[in-house]
């Protein structure tokens, strides 16, 4: 099959993919607007305008936008930039997610523009590539033999976009600088370098003084 011919999205598998399919449950109903920032070819982007909401997707990587617009493009605007320099209006997304994107940035500045770019009440979605430590490697390795075994049974989706390899920060940092910039947020450490971040951003400034 050509990498540009579209592809049926419930037959593709790979880590991301299966922890992504958590992090979509927690968009609230009430949600209309979303930005997917990294967004590759649209996968995830596409699966949330399937939940009916409007989504707008970034990536400064030239081919992968292509492949993003050579597919279904209901509901869902697609942008070539950097996230950091695109004029993107403040506060104006329901949902922000980075799937897999969020390694490629200094995790506080990312952090800090989801936030910024998400409207009070909105919900920022991360599934996010760390580095093991010590500590975590039996814990990979073990998973690692699972991972071999699922991609026998399933196959595995290699995608096209650029890849950064290792990441640059541990669960540790994501976990320490999530809760200072992000208070409540929730911070899951999953197998095989995979983490998922689920944050609601207050509705008010009170709110926020409240956390």
């Amino acid at each position: 099959m050509d990498d540009d011919e579209p592809k049926a999205d419930g037959k593709r598998w790979n880590l991301n993919i299966h922890y992504q399919r958590a992090v979509v449950e927690e968009v609230p109903e009430t949600a209309r607007t979303a930005l997917d920032v990294g967004c590759g070819e649209g996968l995830f982007a596409r699966t949330l305008a399937a939940r009916g909401l409007d989504v707008t997707g970034i990536d400064e990587d030239a081919d992968s936008i292509r492949r993003a617009r050579a597919q279904d493009t209901t509901r869902v605007t697609y942008l070539e930039g950097d996230v950091f320099e695109a004029d993107l209006p403040r506060e104006s997304f329901d949902v922000v997610s980075a799937i897999a994107s969020l390694h490629h940035m200094d995790i506080s500045e990312g952090l800090e523009r989801l936030k910024e770019l998400t409207a009070p009440g909105g919900t920022v979605l991360v599934v996010g590539l760390a580095k093991a430590t010590w500590r975590d490697i039996p814990r990979e390795m073990a998973a690692s033999v699972v991972d071999k075994a699922q991609r026998l049974v399933r196959g595995y989706w290699h995608h096209d976009s650029p890849c950064a390899w290792p990441p640059p920060h541990t669960y540790g940092d994501v976990k320490r600088e999530s809760a200072r910039l992000m208070p409540g947020s929730v911070f899951s450490q999953k197998l095989l370098w995979r983490y998922t971040l689920v944050w609601t951003k207050p509705a008010s400034e009170h709110g926020a003084l409240e956390d």
